[in-house]
């Protein structure tokens, strides 16, 4: 059997792609309409765009 160099991860986001991709006939188009029609469906929590937020102190050196 040959091993995966990926990883678990990469093989569960392609599995779940090729799973969605499937509930719509792997037609695009018809996906993209799904996700046009959620967006309406949910467009009062939806955000346009993301507002960044400038830190008062800088992060010291190192990530902390």
């Amino acid at each position: 059997m040959r091993r995966n160099p990926d990883g678990p991860l990469v093989e569960e986001v392609r599995r779940r792609r090729h799973e969605i991709s499937e509930e719509f006939g792997h037609d695009v188009r018809r996906y993209g309409e799904h996700l046009k029609e959620f967006q309406e469906r949910f467009a009062d929590r939806l955000v346009d765009q993301i507002t960044v937020v400038a830190r008062k102190k800088p992060l010291k050196e190192g990530g902390g």
